[in-house]
C-alpha cells in the first residue's frame, strides 16, 4: 500500500495529532437521518452507503488518511471495510470484509463482492483475515494484546508487506461500516477501533417509517438512521458538515 505524507495541515490538526497521540479518546459522535423513501426498491442500504462514502472520499482526502508515527499519510486507493457478523451456536463472532478500490465499483458490484466476501467469512474460508483470526484464537489470552500491538506496528507504522506470513497488508482501509439494522437495531454509535487506524465509522440502523415535515406538511417517510463516529485528529466538525452535505446529495433521487 502506497502512502503519501501530508505536510500541509492546519494548526489545530497539528495540535490534535500531538494531544491525542499518547492516549485519551479523540472520538466525535453524531447521528444522521436520511430519507430513503425513493431508494426502497434499489440495492441494500449497506451497498448504497458504501458507494456514497466512496464518492465523498474522492473530494475529501482527509477521509482517506492513515496515521503513522503521529503523522498523517494519504492512501493511494479508496478501501472500505464492512463488519461481518458470524453467527455460531452459543456465541457470535465478528470479522471484516474489505472492499478495495471501491470507488471504481458500481452499487451492484459492491453488493455482489460484499455478499461473496461475507459468505467466505461465515464459512471460515476468508482468505483476507482468516489466518490472522485463527492465529489469535489459538494464542494464550495474555499474548493477544502484544500480538495485536506488534501486528499494528508492522502493518501500519512500518507499512510492511507480510503476505509471505499470510498476514494482510492494510487490512481495514480508511472507513468501517457496520449494518446494525440487520440485527433489528434502530440506531447505534460504535467506537473507534485503534488497531484498524480507520478515521471514520458508520453504523447503519434499521430503516423505519417515521413522520417528518416535507414542505410544511407531515408525511410518513422511510428514514435510515446513520451513527457517525470520527477521529478528531483526522478532521473536524466543519469538514464533517461538508462531507455530510455531499453524502446527502449523492442519495438524492436525481443522482440514483
Amino acid at each position: 500500500m502506497k502512502f503519501i505524507k501530508v505536510n500541509d495541515i492546519s494548526i489545530f490538526r497539528k495540535v490534535a495529532l500531538s494531544l491525542w497521540g499518547g492516549g485519551g479518546d479523540p472520538s466525535v459522535y453524531g447521528f444522521l437521518e436520511v430519507d430513503v423513501t425513493h431508494l426502497k426498491l434499489l440495492s441494500s442500504p449497506t451497498s448504497l452507503v458504501i458507494k456514497g462514502l466512496s464518492e465523498v472520499m474522492k473530494n475529501h482526502k482527509e477521509l482517506n488518511f492513515v496515521m503513522r508515527f503521529g503523522r498523517l499519510y494519504h492512501r493511494k486507493s479508496i478501501n472500505i471495510s464492512v463488519m461481518v457478523n458470524i453467527p455460531e451456536e452459543g456465541r457470535h463472532d465478528l470479522s471484516f470484509a474489505t472492499l478495495r478500490d471501491v470507488d471504481r465499483m458500481s452499487v451492484t458490484e459492491i453488493e455482489e463482492q460484499l455478499s461473496k466476501n461475507a459468505g467466505q467469512i461465515r464459512r471460515r474460508e476468508d482468505p483476507h483475515l482468516g489466518f490472522a483470526l485463527r492465529l489469535i484464537h489459538k494464542l494464550p489470552h495474555f499474548f493477544t494484546k502484544s500480538f495485536l500491538r506488534v501486528f499494528g506496528f508492522l502493518v501500519h507504522d512500518l507499512n510492511l508487506d507480510l503476505s509471505f506470513a499470510r498476514l494482510p497488508k492494510d487490512p481495514f482501509g480508511s472507513v468501517i461500516v457496520t449494518n446494525v439494522g440487520s440485527l433489528g437495531i434502530k440506531k447505534a454509535l460504535v467506537p473507534l477501533v485503534p488497531l484498524t487506524r480507520a478515521g471514520l465509522l458508520i453504523s447503519i440502523g434499521q430503516v423505519c417509517k417515521e413522520p417528518i415535515v416535507v414542505k410544511d406538511k407531515i408525511e410518513i417517510r422511510e428514514i435510515m438512521h446513520l451513527g457517525v463516529t470520527f477521529d478528531h485528529r483526522f478532521f473536524d466538525g466543519a469538514q464533517a458538515a461538508k462531507m455530510i452535505r455531499d453524502f446527502e446529495a449523492f442519495l438524492k433521487p436525481d443522482k440514483m
